[in-house]
């Protein structure tokens, strides 16, 4: 039984993939055809051949995988002449008939070649149906200008804030609302990331109404520019496509339109927009230090960068994330002047620490035991793929004096290369993790040469990187945070803050004193029950008197206040201070 192939490519209503495919394989059938390969298109045949994706993985076949390809009519293979004919042509150079239902026609003979007579009577046929498409692009084109001469929509598909009826656009309450809170959030001066977010939040369903996808700032931006949502919809028409010498040009036409909002509204908008984007210093980098290491400890997403009232905050990822991966986590924010200087006075502080250039060589000296555990280890195996080796090529060479049958030697050469390629595989794993561990022991993790000078922001950001493995953030109300600070050489410390606007302060403690009991992770049904610290009795350094037990974060706060460990926040733009 020969081999064949079913292209399907559904051009009008009142047919599916389902009875094409059906009749093509009971065509198929009743001439002693098996199909193999079927490719469903979804794409117009007016488009590029090297577009339709379908049609490009059908054109990767060769004579060895099908004899013929069996396609219901030509308007389904392309409505490009040339695109038509140069398929023809492919298919017929490499032996492989195209066989079209709808007029019995075959591309190859009985010599298996495309005659010079079948080829224009295809190429005429290709052309016909090139014709067609561009009437009915023509007609459609038409019947649109008389539509909107009639006072019909100038678009098919609904803005956010609208819907269609009777080719007639018409305003949709319980969107309209949302798009009036954007333009007055913009013009109050919100940005496009806020405005995202605060959609998000209150779950604000897109247009299309998927779920797998939220509101970002180019989506924002878009429906602010939409010149719609003040009575006049935009229409825009190519004349002539972008060339190397001259730029595209087009026709646009405005259509009146329900307004949702008023043109005043819209024009302090843009006006917003041209100011924002005057105001942007382009030759500064925007840094912040926290970024990639501040974490939410609630529910695990990295915290993003946003803005409120023009100044830079770190939030909770989640609000940011697919729908289908949204928790709704409530952990709130931080100001990133503040997060970044307080964390950046921590890292500053702790290399003076004792306690941490003791662990740092300490490490350092495991690290240098287990990398030199690794290479032994490494060379251990290498002697074992050297032995395997021997061994491939003794099988070899015992085969060649016929001592093994084929399906021996090639059983025991695969079961040989496959302990060699694991053990190769092993080292690999081991070399990988050297890389780490000499990181570790050539590290200059002493900064006290940053003390003596003001470093850049790209410097201390530099420093943030090498030393800090993550910070967790926790919300303990509106204007408590703790971040958790996990250093790469092991050791933790907590940070208390207040942002309350009289009041900013912080303080730092060492995790091994104070330590966060992380209630957060606690059933919610016992959280209550869980103390957020403990304090131990090895803690005489930092207090004049024997304080331990379990404390809230309001008590060890008010302890560390009594013993003047907080510190007032007092200058903005703190970290380049």
């Amino acid at each position: 039984m020969k081999k064949a192939a079913i292209y399907l490519r559904v051009s009008t209503t009142d047919q599916n993939y389902d009875r094409q495919e059906v009749e093509l394989r009971t065509f198929a059938k009743m001439m002693d055809f098996e199909i193999i390969h079927v490719f469903e298109e979804k794409k117009s045949a007016v488009l590029k051949m090297d577009i339709r994706e379908q049609l490009s993985e059908m054109r990767k076949l060769t004579k060895d995988d099908v004899d013929r390809i069996f396609i219901w009519d030509i308007t389904r293979l392309s409505r490009r002449a040339i695109d038509f004919i140069n398929l023809v042509n492919e298919f017929a150079e490499k032996g492989i008939c195209l066989h079209f239902k709808e007029r019995n026609i075959i591309t190859l003979g009985d010599d298996g070649k495309l005659d010079a007579l079948t080829g224009m009577y295809l190429y005429l046929l290709g052309v016909f149906a090139q014709m067609d498409a561009e009437n009915r692009k023509a007609m459609m084109k038409s019947g649109k200008e008389n539509a909107l001469l009639k006072g019909h929509s100038y678009t098919n598909i609904a803005p956010f804030g609208y819907y269609l009826e009777n080719k007639h656009l018409y305003i949709k309450e319980e969107e309209a609302k949302y798009v009036k809170q954007a333009f007055e959030l913009y013009r109050d001066g919100k940005d496009t990331q806020y405005i995202a977010d605060i959609f998000n939040a209150n779950r604000v369903p897109l247009k299309s109404r998927r779920k797998d996808i939220v509101w970002v700032k180019g989506t924002i931006s878009q429906l602010l520019k939409n010149t719609v949502y003040y009575g006049k919809g935009k229409l825009e028409n190519i004349i002539k496509k972008k060339t190397e010498e001259s730029p595209v040009e087009k026709k646009i036409r405005y259509f009146d339109a329900p307004a949702i909002i008023g043109k005043e509204l819209y024009d302090e908008c843009r006006n917003r927009a041209i100011l924002n984007r005057s105001q942007q210093d382009k030759s500064k980098e925007i840094i912040t230090l926290l970024r990639g290491l501040l974490v939410c400890g609630v529910c695990g997403k990295f915290y993003v960068i946003g803005n409120n009232n023009k100044q830079r905050e770190y939030r909770d990822g989640d609000i940011r994330a697919n729908v289908n991966n949204r928790v709704y986590c409530k952990n709130g924010s931080i100001k990133a002047e503040i997060a970044d200087f307080i964390v950046w006075e921590a890292v500053k502080d702790v290399y003076t620490y004792n306690t941490f250039k003791e662990k740092c060589l300490e490490e350092k000296e495991k690290c240098k035991l287990e990398l030199f555990q690794n290479e032994t280890t490494i060379l251990e195996l290498q002697k074992d793929i050297a032995n395997i080796i021997a061994q491939i090529n003794r099988l070899g060479t015992a085969y060649l004096k016929e001592l093994f049958s084929d399906e021996e030697f090639a059983e025991q050469k695969s079961s040989l290369i496959s302990e060699k390629l694991r053990l190769e595989g092993i080292i690999n794993e081991y070399k990988a993790k050297n890389l780490l561990l000499n990181d570790i022991i050539v590290a200059d993790y002493d900064f006290s040469k940053y003390l003596i000078r003001d470093l850049s922001l790209g410097e201390k950001k530099e420093v943030c990187n090498q030393l800090i493995e993550t910070i967790l953030i926790y919300n303990y109300g509106t204007n408590r945070r703790l971040l958790h600070v996990k250093l790469k050489i092991g050791l933790r410390y907590n940070i208390l803050v207040c942002t309350v606007s009289a009041n900013k302060s912080y303080c730092i403690v060492d995790d091994a004193t104070v330590t966060f009991n992380n209630p957060f992770k606690a059933p919610e049904i016992v959280r209550d029950l869980v103390n957020d610290f403990s304090v131990t009795s090895n803690n005489n350094n930092l207090f004049n008197e024997e304080i331990f037990g379990e404390y809230s974060y309001e008590d060890v706060w008010n302890i560390m206040d009594k013993y003047g460990y907080v510190k007032k926040l007092l200058s903005t733009k703190m970290v380049n201070n």
